[in-house]
């Protein structure tokens, strides 16, 4: 029981730390909201979806405790499973998609729009192949690839379609989050491989 409550304090500790970093992060947006470009508002609502993933995931994690007590392990590793899922697709997937969009919004500069729409894409795929990601306990091969390159497409579509290249930036972005909010559902409903 002991080995469950150090990752049920760590489970908590890293998503609270993310609320709050997501936080800072749409408090620095709304303080020029009307200085940047409209469509900063999908990404400011990304972070905000990114924000509440981090903190009911900190919610499960933290009720996972009271399970722990009760000696039943079984619930315990269940409430960890959910807070990982909730976490890692509502809160990092949502992080990691905002930030190409909001630095599309508030900056002109086309190497610093492309550089980290690169650096968000790659480092997502990276970490969602290697065995250390919550997807890797999800999903293996094929499932796991397909996922994972549509999401990012996903992403480089909203990416071009923030910059007017493609129509139906709203439509497009509402599509995205529910087929966040429905593979996390979905994946909720998983044993972990």
């Amino acid at each position: 029981m002991g080995l469950y409550m150090g990752e049920i304090q760590t489970g908590v500790s890293f998503t609270t730390f993310m609320t709050v970093m997501t936080m800072f992060f749409i408090g620095l947006l709304l303080t020029r909201f009307e200085t940047f470009d409209p469509s900063v508002r999908i990404p400011v609502l990304f972070l905000v979806i990114s924000t509440f993933g981090f903190l009911y995931s900190t919610l499960v994690y933290a009720n996972a405790s009271g399970e722990i007590t009760r000696f039943d392990s079984r619930r315990a590793m269940r409430y960890m499973f959910i807070g990982n899922v909730i976490s890692e697709y509502l809160g990092v997937y949502m992080l990691v998609f905002a930030l190409p969009l909001v630095i599309n919004a508030v900056t002109a500069d086309l190497f610093l729009q492309y550089s980290v729409l690169i650096a968000a894409l790659l480092g997502l795929a990276l970490y969602s192949r290697s065995p250390f990601s919550i997807i890797s306990r999800h999903m293996r091969g094929g499932k796991k690839l397909a996922f994972v390159s549509v999401v990012c497409a996903f992403d480089v579509v909203l990416f071009l379609a923030q910059k007017g290249l493609l129509p139906y930036f709203t439509e497009l972005s509402a599509t995205f989050i529910a087929l966040m909010l429905l593979s996390a559902w979905r994946i909720s409903k998983l044993e972990e491989e």
